[in-house]
């Protein structure tokens, strides 16, 4: 299908708000633990969403609900703890970086694991982001926060690499389901197990006894609302308009915002940074054109 000026202005709105959840993770653990804040996400999410979940419970897919709650799971329930867990050792802009990874994941598994076809111009666009990537973690301003802790690199990577999958399920399976209506089931689906993560970790007694704590409250809120609500909602309609390789680019525009953020806490930005972020945004244009080097 081709990619039209809507579908690229629909990515640079998800990098903008993606992007710009990592910064918001951060503020809210500053107030809760990191199981409070992913449960909290979850929860809120299906809250926000059971207007619509429960008045279309009937169009649900009974064929496809096996692969709706794998969906849920790897797309929103996993990552939704592995990043705040990793970010309380590890730098926001750095979770960001490495969520780029998500692109390379999406093209690898799609050609294991749903016969996905891709060319070279992909190839290409990846390798020119990735290297973008790599050089934004050269930058002195993203450490880890307690030396030698590499397992929480790996916990990212693992989170990214959930994503990618949760993308491609639902490029398969979805089908003509309306993105909106698939992210509310998704929602109503992680809505209990939210909850009692929510309630098991002394939730709601935190916000009775420390007044400090209504302000994480309004950082997660916005965090649950358009990254995730509003952002799934948007990211599956892209997936469905376009296809799971194109709408995990936006991973790759996401380290600049969330890169941004970092400038915005004081963070400074070189030579080298600028250098990155004109790799990954040539990775993106590249990743569109199909490149051949021999004529037939």
């Amino acid at each position: 299908m081709k990619i039209k000026a809507q579908h690229w202005l629909t990515l640079i709105f998800l990098s903008l708000i993606w992007g710009s959840s990592f910064i918001l993770i951060k503020r809210g653990l500053e107030y809760f633990t990191a199981l409070q804040v992913g449960a909290l996400r979850i929860t809120l999410a299906g809250i926000f969403l059971l207007p619509i979940s429960i008045p279309n419970i009937k169009l649900m897919p009974k064929k496809r609900f096996p692969w709706l709650v794998l969906t849920a799971v790897c797309g929103s329930f996993i990552p939704m703890f592995l990043f705040p867990i990793a970010e309380e050792h590890i730098h926001s802009s750095m979770a960001g970086i490495l969520n780029a990874l998500m692109s390379v994941f999406v093209i690898i598994l799609g050609v294991i694991f749903f016969k996905y076809k891709t060319h070279t111009g992909q190839i290409i666009g990846v390798v020119l982001s990735f290297t973008g990537v790599i050089l934004l973690l050269q930058t002195s301003s993203s450490p880890v926060g307690v030396s030698g802790e590499y397992i929480y690199y790996l916990l990212l990577i693992f989170a990214t690499l959930m994503y990618a999958y949760s993308g491609l399920l639902t490029q398969k399976y979805m089908g003509k389901i309306n993105p909106i209506i698939w992210t509310a089931f998704i929602e109503l689906i992680l809505l209990i197990p939210g909850l009692i993560v929510l309630i098991s970790t002394g939730f709601f007694a935190r916000v009775f006894q420390s007044t400090d704590a209504l302000k994480g409250l309004f950082f997660i809120f916005l965090l649950a609302l358009f990254g995730s609500v509003l952002a799934n909602i948007y990211y599956y309609k892209l997936i469905a308009q376009t296809n799971a390789t194109f709408a995990s680019s936006v991973s790759l525009l996401m380290p600049l915002v969330a890169f941004g953020w970092g400038i915005f806490d004081k963070e400074n930005l070189g030579a080298l940074q600028i250098i990155a972020a004109v790799l990954i945004i040539a990775g993106l244009y590249f990743g569109e054109k199909k490149i051949s080097f021999f004529k037939k």
